[in-house]
């Protein structure tokens, strides 16, 4: 009996270290796992949102309303978004249009294209959630858990640090107002510089539907840039028009890579804005005259 004891206790032993041993390594893999993930949660949003900087800037200055007053209303830049990952998927599913524009909008075709899809996306993200179990929640003014359901709520907190930050550098170095917008918006203004006119760009904020004020001689082109994938409809045309009044310009001139909606045409013919496409920048003082 003392024998099989003294044979027994030693394999117990040995088994019971291999456990732990087991143990310990799964935790340290399930650690690294974690690291891993949540590393390349945080790295791949700064990643796309600083290589989309400039974009997101355009466009949180195209959704921003401000009253007479001057106060500013940013819904539908944050937009209201379904947070829980089974009724974004319906929403989807159903077409809806609560992802169709703003930090939504860039959310859902920027990074999660980045991500491979929805599924990825959140798997990063509890990755993130379970390295980063507490976070300084601003509103609030307290360090708080990190919930789940604050995935949407950190994207637009990143994007809108971006773009105050941006904004920011604008205004302080006026030697990057030139460089700030679009990649097309600076493509053309470095077009019509060429071209001999004096080109400025239009402050961050209130720019009236006028990206560019070009002058040459006694002519004073109020511009917007667009540089979209479907045709550019009515509102950009109304947006050029009332521009060129608010800066005393001469023309109204909306260019467009991606062309015109039959609708938009016609009311640019009434309203005498000039429809034009990258290509005609080179000659735009011969198509005004």
């Amino acid at each position: 009996m003392n024998s099989k004891l003294a044979f027994t206790i030693p394999i117990l032993s040995f088994i019971f270290y291999w456990l732990i041993i087991e143990l310990l390594k799964k935790r340290k893999k399930e650690k690294l796992i974690i690291n891993l993930g949540s590393n390349f949660f945080i790295d791949k949003i700064n990643c796309v949102i600083e290589e989309n900087k400039y974009n997101l800037l355009e466009e949180r200055r195209r959704l921003k309303e401000i009253d007479p007053y001057g106060n500013e209303n940013l819904n539908k830049w944050f937009g209201n978004p379904p947070i829980k990952e089974n009724l974004i998927q319906k929403n989807i599913s159903e077409g809806s249009t609560k992802f169709k524009e703003g930090i939504p909008y860039f959310w859902l075709k920027v990074i999660v294209r980045n991500f491979e899809g929805i599924e990825l996306f959140f798997e990063k993200w509890n990755y993130y959630k379970l390295k980063n179990p507490l976070i300084e929640d601003e509103i609030l003014g307290i360090k708080r858990k990190l919930n789940s359901n604050d995935w949407y709520l950190f994207i637009a907190s990143l994007v809108e640090k971006s773009c105050n930050k941006l904004s920011n550098e604008i205004q302080v170095n006026s030697n990057i107002n030139y460089k700030k917008g679009l990649n097309f918006e600076n493509y053309c203004f470095q077009k019509l510089r060429a071209q001999g006119w004096e080109v400025k760009q239009t402050p961050v904020s209130g720019d009236q539907g006028v990206d560019l004020i070009a002058s040459i001689d006694d002519l004073r082109l109020c511009i917007q840039c667009k540089d979209h994938q479907k045709a550019i409809g009515n509102k950009a045309v109304q947006e050029v028009y009332a521009g060129k009044k608010y800066w005393l310009g001469t023309h109204a001139i909306l260019i467009s890579r991606s062309g015109f909606t039959k609708s938009a045409q016609k009311l640019a013919l009434s309203s005498k804005v000039l429809l034009i496409n990258e290509y005609e920048i080179e000659n735009i003082k011969n198509i005004i005259y």
